[in-house]
């Protein structure tokens, strides 16, 4: 039986805003107020390295970039950009990158040779995580870069510029030591200042939250701990209605549960509307700042939203003396037979917002966008902020150019994957 060959396709990213440190990859360190092609060292111009299949994960913090590559032969490989200096890109690389660097580190590599794999990544403000795999062995989990606020998870200590091992050994349940060698790492979000994983252990079918990092808030449960320097259990009760996905904001935590029901830990400001954005339709959410947008339960092509509209991230307007603690509709442009677009996806910034919608009647993509827009962000070669959803691509004069494959939004950044 003759053997399959994998079809590679011919994939660009593009980004657009906040560059201070090079972190859109685009050899440059200037904001960029439309979308450019990002660089990959050593790589031909408008393409991704060759034999890639695709981008499993793209992470931003507050100046650097990480970007989880897979290739034809299933290797996985960690590239990065932008600001090193606090090591959130390994001691190999302590300044600044300018385009996308494979990221290497003695700690990785001696895992590596073990047969482990990143297959999950995180970046907080100014700290890295990845989480390595291997058929064999217990999940790993290592951090690197700035311990603000506990960041690394590994005490308090901890030499910043060095890679290390976040251990879990003094976790307990009922008091009763956990077994680290029997978790199972099933997801890793980070926000700004912390940072929760979804974990379940091997011989059973429970499962927990477990978070580090900046607490004083609620964000981790307990608002009297101001930071937690090494891992804690989060106290949620995710057994008896399990985790579906869950999303990190600056000072709060939401989950969003398999029964559709949603709980969110930690402070809420501006009349109890510190913002959200999260979506059971999708099986997905993306809180980043204070706003939170989520599909509606009876259409899914109402996006709704509630939280801070400082910046229009609510994509509608306020009536009245409505304030964003009121939830409502985003107000995209209806057909002109009234129909809103089809939303495939969303993915949230700092404080601005990306969806990839399709217009009414039609299977063509397009990636809308709202909300500030201070570094160019939204790639509308402007730098006012947008109060509701505009098509931010294909626009410009730029043509469909291939196939909108993903979206991310990070702090003033935003990222289109497309394939031709």
């Amino acid at each position: 039986m003759p053997n399959s060959i994998t079809q590679v396709p011919c994939l660009r990213l593009l980004a657009a805003g906040s560059n201070a440190c090079g972190q859109l990859a685009d050899g440059s360190d200037d904001d960029s107020h439309t979308f450019k092609e990002c660089r990959f060292i050593s790589c031909t111009e408008r393409a991704l390295p060759p034999d890639t299949l695709g981008i499993l994960q793209l992470a931003t913090g507050a100046n650097h970039t990480l970007a989880l590559l897979e290739f034809v032969d299933g290797r996985r490989v960690l590239w990065g950009c932008g600001d090193g200096r606090k090591g959130q890109l390994g001691p190999e690389y302590m300044g600044q990158l300018t385009e996308f660097t494979p990221i290497s580190m003695p700690l990785y590599n001696t895992y590596a040779s073990q047969g482990y794999t990143c297959c999950l990544i995180a970046v907080a403000w100014e700290t890295s995580y990845l989480v390595l795999k291997s058929p064999s062995r217990p999940d790993v989990v290592i951090s690197m870069g700035s311990n603000d606020f506990g960041a690394l998870g590994v005490g308090k200590n901890q030499a910043t510029a060095t890679p290390a091992v976040v251990s879990f050994d003094h976790l307990t349940i009922e008091g009763r030591l956990i077994n680290p060698n029997e978790l199972i790492v099933e997801s890793i979000v980070a926000g700004p200042r912390h940072v929760v994983l979804h974990v379940r252990p091997v011989l059973n079918n429970g499962q927990m939250l477990i978070g580090w990092g900046l607490a004083r808030h609620g964000q981790l449960g307990d608002a009297k701990i101001v930071n937690y320097d090494r891992p804690c259990i989060i106290p949620l009760d995710v057994c008896a209605d399990p985790v579906q996905t869950y999303s990190l904001g600056l000072q709060h935590t939401v989950v969003c549960h398999q029964s559709g029901r949603t709980t969110a830990l930690g402070l809420t400001r501006k009349d109890n509307s510190q913002g959200w954005i999260l979506g059971d339709v999708f099986d997905r959410s993306g809180v980043r700042g204070m706003e939170h947008i989520f599909p509606g339960d009876d259409d899914e092509n109402t996006l709704l939203s509630t939280g801070n509209n400082a910046h229009g991230q609510l994509g509608r307007e306020l009536q009245g003396e409505e304030n964003g603690a009121t939830v409502g509709p985003v107000e995209f442009t209806l057909s002109y037979d009234s129909k809103l677009p089809s939303l495939r996806s969303f993915a949230c910034g700092s404080e601005h917002v990306m969806a990839v919608i399709s217009p009414a009647g039609s299977s063509d993509m397009e990636v809308w966008g709202w909300g500030w827009n201070e570094h160019g962000n939204l790639g509308l070669d402007h730098t006012g902020n947008v109060p509701k959803p505009i098509k931010i691509w294909p626009a410009g004069g730029h043509a469909l150019d291939g196939r909108i494959v993903q979206v991310w939004a990070g702090n003033g950044t935003s990222w289109i994957l497309l394939q031709k």
